[in-house]
């Protein structure tokens, strides 16, 4: 797998073996923490099933965690974006990048109103666009809020994040606080907003603006 480094793969597997499986939070995790996350829960889910892990390519002796052998690199969607995990906390989105607004608010909210319409047709309690719009700026008030901002936050394109950004008026700080208070685990978007995400304390810049 171009630019995957087995070695460092393999050093996150046995920390997560010495931590019981505690999530880093040092740094914004890599492709090769992701992919040792996962092998480290589904070997642990696979023996106490009785099966061996061995035989499913998975865990410390599967290929991208042990480096021997060929990986199937033609994964498709790639495993990091299919992993559910959370984007780092809050405070890693404090910084000028992660709160960064590209416009003022469209009166209309004429994107978020076309993807309620999409994504949240079956919700009797459907929000308009400007609800939506409020929902994410403002934070939710209770569980039904949540629901609808999950709904919707699991269910777009990828494609949609940078757009939501550039069309209305939302910072990533706002989507990452929305994926946190809702408890949205989708590799996609974790993997993005963490593009913004800096070590608090630290002048690093993040790699994507």
């Amino acid at each position: 797998m171009p630019g995957y480094d087995f070695e460092a793969a393999r050093e996150e597997f046995l920390r997560l073996e010495r931590t019981g499986g505690r999530f880093r939070l040092d740094r914004v995790p890599t492709r090769e923490d992701i992919h040792a996350h996962w092998h480290y829960r589904m070997e642990r889910l696979l023996l106490r099933k009785g099966i061996d892990p061995t035989t499913e390519n998975v865990g410390r002796h599967s290929i991208m965690i042990s480096g021997k052998g060929r990986p199937d690199i033609a994964e498709e969607p790639p495993l990091e974006q299919r992993f559910r995990y959370d984007p780092m906390p809050l405070p890693w989105f404090e910084n000028p990048i992660a709160h960064k607004l590209f416009r003022d608010p469209d009166p209309e909210h004429a994107l978020l109103e076309l993807l309620c319409a999409g994504h949240l047709a079956g919700f009797a309690d459907r929000p308009s666009g400007t609800d939506m719009f409020r929902l994410l700026v403002e934070g939710t008030r209770n569980e039904g809020d949540r629901q609808l901002v999950r709904e919707l936050l699991c269910d777009i394109r990828p494609e949609m994040y940078p757009q939501l950004r550039r069309e209305d008026a939302l910072s990533a700080w706002h989507l990452a606080r929305a994926a946190l208070d809702c408890e949205v685990k989708r590799g996609t978007l974790s993997r993005w907003l963490n593009q913004f995400a800096i070590k608090p304390g630290t002048a690093e810049i993040p790699a994507f603006s």
